[in-house]
Order: C-alpha cells, then sequence, then structure tokens
C-alpha cells in the first residue's frame, strides 16, 4: 500500500518534471525575456539539467528534449515490464503528447488573453506576457502561411488545428505499435 502511493507520488513528481522542462524548452526557443520571472524561477529549478544538458542545434537546445525523453524513459523502466525498445517508444510519444499539449495551452491561453486585451481589461503580469510571448513564437510560424485577412487572423485556429492532428496521428502510432 505505501509503496503503491511511493511509486504515484514519483510519477506525479515526474510529470512535473518533464512538463517545467519542456515549458523551459519552449522559453529557450522563443527567445523569452530572462526577466521574466516565471521564466527565470524555472531556469533556477532546472539549473543542474541546463548545465549537463546544453546541447544546442541551429540555435536550438535539443539537450532539454532529450532530457524529458530520458525522464519518461527511466520512469517507464522501472515501473513497467516492457523491454528497451518498448520503453524508448514509450518515452518518445509520452514527451510528444506533452509538448503538443503545451503547445494546444499556449494557443489558447494567447487566443483568449487577446480577446481579454480587445475589451479593455489591461491586467500584465509575468505570466501573461511570457504566455503573449510564446503565444506570438507558436502563432508566427502560421502566420507566415496564412496572413491575416480583413482583420482576421486564423492562424491560431491553423495552429490548433495542426497541432490537434498532430497529436491524433501519434495516437493513432501508438495504437498501431502496441496491436
Amino acid at each position: 500500500m505505501e509503496t503503491e502511493i511511493i511509486i504515484e507520488l514519483a510519477l506525479r513528481l515526474k510529470t512535473i518534471l518533464v512538463y517545467l522542462i519542456l515549458i523551459l524548452f519552449l522559453i529557450d526557443d522563443a527567445r523569452a525575456d530572462n526577466y521574466n520571472k516565471i521564466a527565470r524561477v524555472i531556469k533556477i529549478l532546472l539549473y543542474p539539467l541546463l548545465l549537463i544538458f546544453n546541447i544546442h542545434y541551429k540555435k536550438v537546445n535539443i539537450g532539454l528534449l532529450f532530457a524529458a525523453l530520458l525522464v519518461n524513459a527511466v520512469s517507464y523502466y522501472l515501473t513497467t515490464p516492457f523491454d528497451i525498445t518498448t520503453v524508448i517508444n514509450l518515452a518518445i510519444f509520452e514527451t510528444a503528447f506533452i509538448l503538443i499539449g503545451i503547445l494546444k495551452f499556449i494557443v489558447l491561453a494567447g487566443v483568449v488573453l487577446s480577446w481579454v486585451y480587445a475589451f479593455g481589461v489591461n491586467f500584465f503580469n509575468s505570466f501573461t506576457s511570457l504566455v503573449q510571448e510564446l503565444y506570438e513564437k507558436t502563432v508566427s510560424g502560421f502566420r507566415n502561411v496564412i496572413p491575416p485577412a480583413g482583420g482576421f487572423d486564423l492562424s491560431p485556429l491553423v495552429a490548433f488545428f495542426v497541432f490537434q492532428l498532430a497529436e491524433r496521428m501519434l495516437y493513432i502510432f501508438m495504437q498501431q505499435y502496441f496491436s
């Protein structure tokens, strides 16, 4: 009974750690403001990982992705009876699902914040500025493909649709892998 509680707590802490690592990956990728309090707190919390997994490829810190994959792989290796290739595939799927979920949240939060700002409510803090920076970085790639037309910016809708499609495709690939 107590070991089950400890294992459940460890898995929840692993999930929080992976979320923080992937959020830091997105913060670094977006070149978000280093003076943002939330970004600084996350960087301070994960400083040992930043020292170890500081691998850059074309100005992107892919070491953080490796860190998230490693944390997921170790947790699956310790808690499941699968072989190492299955564990690695599970870690890749889990990390991709979490990253897509964070990106979908950023798009939704950015849209809600833009509507809140459009109605004249002006609350500006570290969280909202970080969300806006991540939102602009996430949606800018889609905005280059589909520019705003007639005052309507459809790029968040397209971004959310693409993320939903990617998540669904990953789910189908995962089902095919395990069947």
